[in-house]
């Protein structure tokens, strides 16, 4: 619910606001309710704000000047009502009724461990000045983002790599491991940004730097180990108790109901639970114009019905796709490979007219074993077959043939599969004799999911200042599904379990459907309005060699996409969207810095 930003200058007496104010700008749509500052010594912090709890009372950022602690935070903090209470119990006086202030009151009792008893989403920066330690951290989904540049001398933080970025003391080079990921799965590994010099706080971590440890040291982490289901664990409670009790608590409290809601079974069943806690709630949808197979309104419309929901519906037609797309590049902090990119930001852009807040049903997915990928890996692994690259080879989006038509030969070395596979760690795990589902769902749950999808979620709505909620990765549903062999979550249908929790609740004609993944008419969009742009992208390759890209592969990949359109189009939208997003990148770099700016 807010942006947050801070630079330290380690072993200076004054704090750089002037910077902090800048990177605040880069981001002022994430919080337009408020924006403050704090200095303290060689500490400049600074968050805007989108106020959902304590909205008149928690302006951030929150200090506790006689003790030396400022903090500032982005995310919600779900339990932080029974936190207070045991804080208060121990003799605590809190100045806001908010649940940033908790984060602050955890770390002085402390501050060794005390992000183990958050339940929330979040990301945070605490400087102590008695200390002089800047400590900051994620929760263990990475549901929030924190990018971060450490030097010698300085240290910049952000919940944007575009905001970082305005910082002209951090360098811009873009890591070709980064392209090589791009181009082979998608995503970079959990620590990874596009960028050389910037780093990811890896998801469930707190890490500590200060002048002596200007790179930090992880003093804590509840990163989800590997294997992530442990037979000592005994499984407790049910789906269903623990999903009504998520839903419960992320809708927040002094707000409307409100949902994204795609024709599948994991947002119906999320929108059908907040309608039965709440009486009411509002829905929102994306459409094609085109009435392509990707479009599920039809289905949307059926699950609103039935709920007693109040539906809206945006669509994405030949008029505004590449407006869409424009602004979803300039919305992106790394180059996102799906479709889907485009309907995130239109049905978020929807939502925001009318609310601060909607719920989501991502990450069902990943912990209940749904995406068809990982059934057809698994089954490869029980009938003996080798089900490593299979399974690897099923995240990408392009042939063998089409990489070396365009990429150089350095970037074809690293995207071989097991040199990719060796920077994600999972070429140790796949071929250590572990049992493939386990492998599967702890790739899918610890890197794809907090590198590709929510991402995509998070920038994509806070670029409209819209906060999601995503119930499936509460700590009771995951743990839930975590205290379950992911081997048993893969007998019969995908996500049986899911739909013996949704029926009844969803008409049975969504709960039997199969599953369909939300997508995307990218064809459509190529071969129409966004045919122009694409050729104009592919023709002017900016950033190409940096990318890993040749001049020769793309003028031959451009001649193909001029004579037939609708031809190869996984290929043409992938590297189109990788220019783009370096065009707009490059083009926000020289906005935020100047002129000058490379």
């Amino acid at each position: 619910m807010c942006g947050i930003a801070g630079v330290v200058r380690w072993g200076r007496d004054t704090a750089d606001l002037r910077t902090v104010e800048r990177l605040l700008t880069a981001f002022e749509h994430r919080g337009p309710d408020s924006r403050g500052t704090v200095s303290s010594g060689p500490a400049a912090l600074g968050a805007v704000r989108l106020s959902l709890v304590d909205v008149a009372g928690s302006d951030q950022p929150i200090s506790y000047r006689a003790a030396g602690v400022h903090l500032v935070f982005n995310g919600e903090i779900y339990n932080h009502a029974r936190l207070r209470k045991d804080l208060e119990s121990a003799g605590h006086r809190f100045l806001t009724c908010g649940d940033g202030e908790v984060i602050l009151a955890s770390y002085l009792r402390d501050a060794e461990s005390f992000t183990e008893r958050l339940d929330g989403m979040y990301a945070f920066a605490i400087w102590d000045a008695r200390r002089e330690t800047l400590t900051v951290g994620r929760d263990r989904m990475g549901i929030k983002p924190l990018y971060l540049y450490a030097a010698q001398d300085r240290l910049v933080f952000s919940s944007e790599l575009r905001s970082l970025v305005a910082d002209p003391h951090v360098p811009v080079e873009v890591s070709r491991d980064a392209a090589a990921d791009y181009f082979t799965v998608r995503f970079s590994p959990p620590a990874c940004s596009p960028l050389t010099h910037v780093r990811k706080i890896e998801p469930g971590t707190t890490v500590v730097f200060d002048r002596q440890r200007p790179s930090g040291m992880v003093r804590e982490s509840r990163w989800l180990r590997f294997p992530a289901f442990s037979a000592a664990r005994e499984p407790q409670g049910c789906l269903a108790t623990e999903l009504r009790e998520s839903v419960s608590t992320t809708l927040p409290p002094d707000a409307p109901a409100a949902a994204f809601l795609s024709g599948g079974l994991d947002s119906a069943t999320v929108s059908a639970l907040a309608a039965q806690q709440r009486g009411t709630i509002d829905v929102f949808s994306v459409g094609y114009a085109a009435n392509t197979w990707q479009d599920e309104t039809g289905y949307a419309g059926e699950i609103a019905r039935h709920i007693g929901a109040r539906h809206d519906i945006t669509h994405l037609t030949e008029s505004n796709v590449q407006e869409t797309f424009l602004a979803t590049l300039r919305s992106m902090d790394e180059p996102i490979y799906t479709p889907v990119c485009l309907s995130t930001h239109a049905v978020s852009g929807l939502a925001a007219r009318q609310h601060k807040a909607v719920l989501a049903g991502d990450g069902s997915d990943e912990l209940l074993m749904g995406y068809a990928h990982m059934h057809e890996a698994h089954q490869a692994a029980l009938r003996g077959e080798p089900w490593r690259d299979r399974y690897w080879n099923a995240l990408g989006w392009w042939t063998d043939d089409d990489r070396r038509r365009v990429l150089d030969d350095d970037m074809l070395k690293r995207c071989a599969p097991d040199v990719s596979q060796e920077r994600f760690g999972f070429a140790g795990l796949a071929a250590g004799g572990a049992d493939a589902a386990e492998v599967i769902r702890w790739f899918e749950v610890t890197a794809k999911l907090p590198g590709y999808h929510l991402p995509r979620v998070d920038q994509l709505s806070m670029t409209h200042g819209l906060e999601v909620r995503v119930p499936f990765l509460r700590d009771g549903v995951v743990d839930w599904a975590l205290a379950r062999p992911a081997r048993s979550l893969m007998t019969g249908r995908p996500k049986e379990v899911l739909r013996s929790v949704a029926r009844g609740l969803v008409p049975a004609s969504i709960v039997d459907r199969p599953k369909q993944k939300f997508s995307a008419p990218a064809s459509v969009w190529l071969a129409g309005p966004l045919r122009d742009l694409t050729l104009d992208l592919l023709h002017e390759g900016a950033g190409a060699e940096e990318l890993g890209l040749e001049a020769a592969g793309l003028a031959r990949l451009a001649g193909d996409f001029h004579r037939d359109p609708s031809a190869n189009t996984r290929t043409v939208w992938g590297i189109v969207v990788l220019l783009g997003w370096y065009r707009a990148l490059r083009e926000h770099i020289r906005q935020a810095r100047g002129a000058g700016a490379p």
